[in-house]
């Protein structure tokens, strides 16, 4: 039996100490589209988040190497990013079993169809 209580703990962990940055307004205020609720980006949007990296040193990228691993650094040809404000210690990461993921996706899905933000 998977302890849920804990991964969910952990992930809220991971992203209030990198600092996600998940307020859409604020990401829309600087300019940004982000293709998600939460404040994620395709790779085709990654090079605004790079210019914007660039110019103020306290942002940072994450990317989301596969579903259940996100590291806290730019890595090229990645399926999502966030930008961030936090601690920006490039060895930090945070791994979620495929389980995990896979019931977090189940809730998520049904938060969406039961709130009607989704299609």
């Amino acid at each position: 039996m998977i302890d849920l209580a804990y991964y969910k703990r952990i992930n809220a962990e991971y992203y209030r100490r990198v600092g996600a940055i998940g307020c859409v307004e604020r990401l829309n205020a600087m300019g940004l589209e982000p293709m998600s609720i939460i404040g994620t980006f395709w790779p085709k949007q990654v090079q605004s988040l790079l210019e914007i990296c660039a110019v103020d040193t306290n942002f940072h990228i994450i990317s989301d190497v596969h579903p259940g691993l996100s590291v806290n650094r730019y890595v090229e040809g990645n399926c999502r990013y966030q930008l961030a404000e936090g601690d920006k210690d490039p060895t930090i990461e945070l791994y979620l079993p495929p389980e995990v993921v896979n019931h977090l996706f189940a809730e998520l899905n049904h938060f969406i169809r039961r709130t009607g933000f989704g299609f």
